[in-house]
C-alpha cells in the first residue's frame, strides 16, 4: 500500500480563497512578523472587519509566543515546533505543536479543560481573577493566553498531547475563528484537512520526511512575494540560501505563468510549494495542474535541459535569451534552464492524469547545502 500523500491533500483540498502554510523550524521574531504579513495580505483581500481582524492576529500571535516560550528548552532536530495557518471560506484555523515536559502536562490539560467549560461570560469573569492574582511567570503558567485564545475566538481550544520520550511530550494546539460572524465554528470531521487530527498526522509525515515548509494557495504575485519575505527572514543570510530563494522564484513563477488554468471550479494557479532537508540537500518541489495536451511538449522540454553538458547549457541558455521571437511566444524556457544551471542537479518531474483534460505535474530540484 502506497504513503499517504498528506501534501497532496492540501492542494487538493485548497479553494479560490483558500490558503494552507505550514512552517516547521525556529521562531525568531522576523519570521514570525513575516507569518503575521502573510496571513494579514489573505485577510485583507476579505475585506473583514477590523475588530475581527485583530482577533485572529491576536490568536496567531499568542499561538507564535506560546511556541517561543517553549522553543529554548534541549530539543533534537525532529522535535522543533510547528505553526500552520489555515483558510477556508470564512474561517481561519491556527494550529501549533511544541515540545512540553512531561511533568508539566497534567496540568496544563486541566487549565484547558477548566477553559472549554466556560462560556463567554465567565471566561471574561476567569480572564480578570487571573489578571489581578498575579501568577504569570516567563511560560506563562497563569495560561492567561489561553484564556484570551477562547475568549478572541469565541471557540473551544481543541489539544493533543503524543508522548515522544520519558521526560517529554508533543503538545497540539489547534483554534478556529469565524471571521463574519464570530459564533463557534462547526468541528471538522478527523478526515478533514483543518482537522486537529489531520494536523497531527501531517507532523509525523513532516518529521519523517523532514518538510521544513508548505505554503499551498491560488498563486499570484502578492503570495509569491509574502513566501520570498519569510524564506528571506529565517536567518540564514548564506549563499546556499541566496541560491534557494532565487530557484524558489523560478519555480512559483512557473506555476504562475503556466499553471493559469480552470480546474474543478477555480479558475487560476493553484498549486503547492515545499521545501524538505534530506541527505544534505534542500528539496523544493511545486505541484500544480497542467493540461494534457501541454505535457509532452514540457517533458521534451526539460529532458533535453537534463541531457546537456553543462557548456552546452550556457550556449543554449544564451541562444535562447537572445531569440527575442521565442520569448515573445513564451517559448524559451529559459526559466527551466536557469534553475538547471543553479541547482546544478537534474530537474526531477512527475505527471499524475487527474481527467481526460489535466494532470498533476511535479517538479523537484535538488540544491547542496554548502
Amino acid at each position: 500500500m502506497s504513503e499517504r500523500d498528506f501534501i497532496l491533500e492540501l492542494m487538493q483540498s485548497t479553494g479560490n480563497d483558500d490558503m494552507h502554510y505550514i512552517y516547521r523550524g525556529e521562531f525568531t521574531q522576523s519570521l514570525s512578523h513575516q507569518i503575521l504579513s502573510l496571513a494579514e495580505k489573505n485577510i485583507d483581500r476579505d475585506h473583514i472587519s477590523s475588530k475581527i481582524k485583530k482577533r485572529v492576529f491576536h490568536i496567531m500571535v499568542e499561538s507564535i509566543q506560546n511556541i517561543s516560550r517553549h522553543q529554548d528548552e534541549p530539543y533534537k532536530p525532529e522535535e522543533t515546533a510547528i505553526f500552520g495557518i489555515q483558510k477556508q471560506s470564512e474561517h481561519y484555523y491556527i494550529s501549533t505543536g511544541n515540545i512540553i515536559e512531561n511533568t508539566k502536562t497534567e496540568s496544563l490539560c486541566s487549565k484547558l479543560d477548566k477553559i472549554n467549560n466556560l462560556d463567554q461570560e465567565e471566561l471574561d469573569a476567569f480572564y480578570r481573577e487571573v489578571l489581578s492574582n498575579g501568577q504569570l511567570s516567563s511560560k506563562g503558567g497563569a495560561g492567561l493566553g489561553l484564556i484570551e485564545m477562547a475568549r478572541k475566538s469565541g471557540n473551544k481550544l481543541k489539544y493533543a498531547l503524543e508522548k515522544i520520550s520519558e521526560q517529554m511530550s508533543y503538545f497540539y494546539l489547534h483554534s478556529s475563528i469565524n471571521t463574519i460572524t464570530l459564533s463557534e465554528a462547526p468541528e471538522p470531521p478527523d478526515n478533514s484537512v483543518y482537522s486537529l487530527k489531520y494536523m497531527t498526522d501531517l507532523h509525523k509525515f513532516i518529521i519523517k520526511h523532514n518538510v521544513l515548509l508548505i505554503y499551498s494557495t491560488v498563486f499570484d504575485q502578492d503570495s509569491l512575494l509574502s513566501l520570498i519575505q519569510i524564506m528571506k527572514n529565517s536567518g540564514d543570510t548564506s549563499n546556499s540560501r541566496k541560491k534557494l530563494i532565487s530557484l524558489m522564484v523560478e519555480m512559483l513563477q512557473n506555476i504562475i505563468h503556466h499553471g493559469d488554468i480552470e480546474f474543478d471550479g477555480i479558475k487560476g494557479s493553484k498549486g503547492i510549494f515545499y521545501i524538505a532537508e534530506n541527505n544534505g540537500c534542500n528539496e523544493l518541489t511545486t505541484i500544480n495542474y497542467i493540461a494534457n495536451d501541454a505535457i509532452e511538449k514540457l517533458k521534451a522540454k526539460i529532458d533535453y535541459i537534463n541531457s546537456l553538458s553543462d557548456e552546452e547549457r550556457e550556449d543554449y541558455y544564451n541562444e535562447r535569451l537572445f531569440d527575442f521571437r521565442m520569448i515573445t511566444t513564451k517559448e524559451a524556457g529559459l526559466g527551466f534552464i536557469e534553475m538547471r544551471i543553479k541547482s546544478k542537479s537534474p530537474l526531477e518531474y512527475f505527471f499524475e492524469k487527474v481527467d481526460g483534460d489535466y494532470s498533476l505535474f511535479k517538479f523537484t530540484i535538488r540544491l547542496l547545502n554548502n
